[in-house]
């Protein structure tokens, strides 16, 4: 009995000191709008869903194809550890633009496949936009984090999938 006390304190008091892990690893995505839109922008301040202040662009930007059977966006991250349990992921999404999160799923896993293979934390099949900023329960262990989207936008013209991420917290311990 002392031995399962022991344990249950032990996840508890490790679960209770989590912090941002998005320090200890790296971002990519499938690709970039310019070179300013890059993945790492969704794991660095400033905390908004502002794309852009003067020349300054703080979110991510993936490439949107025009094409019939567009493919697929993801923006990934990978633990420089072999593994983290990761308790809620924030995500702040471009301001004005949720049109283009419409969709996504959220993955938890250990391999980086595209199509992500693991653990779906959350698969956005509500009617309507995304608000601008989740907090997404996950409770789960791996090595990456994947926010992968096959939906993509109907705007003026069909852009297919494009993420874009202003920022993104990785919680856990």
């Amino acid at each position: 009995m002392l031995f399962v006390l022991l344990i249950h304190t032990t996840v508890l008091l490790t679960i209770t000191a989590q912090k941002n892990l998005t320090s200890s690893g790296q971002a990519s995505q499938t690709g970039t709008l310019n070179a300013n839109t890059n993945a790492i922008n969704a794991i660095k301040p400033p905390i908004s869903n502002t794309f852009q202040t003067g020349s300054t662009i703080y979110c991510t930007h993936t490439f949107g194809y025009d094409d019939p059977n567009p493919l697929p966006a993801w923006w990934m991250f990978e633990f420089s550890f072999e593994s983290a349990y990761i308790t809620d992921i924030q995500i702040y999404y471009r301001e004005g633009q949720a049109i283009r999160m419409d969709g996504f799923e959220l993955y938890v896993t250990n391999t980086s496949t595209i199509p992500p293979v693991g653990y779906l934390c959350y698969n956005d099949t509500d009617d309507g936009f995304p608000n601008i900023f989740q907090n997404i329960s996950c409770n789960q262990l791996g090595k990456y984090v994947i926010y992968y989207d096959t939906k993509g936008s109907v705007e003026s013209r069909n852009l297919g999938p494009i993420v874009e991420l202003c920022y993104v917290a990785i919680n856990g311990g």
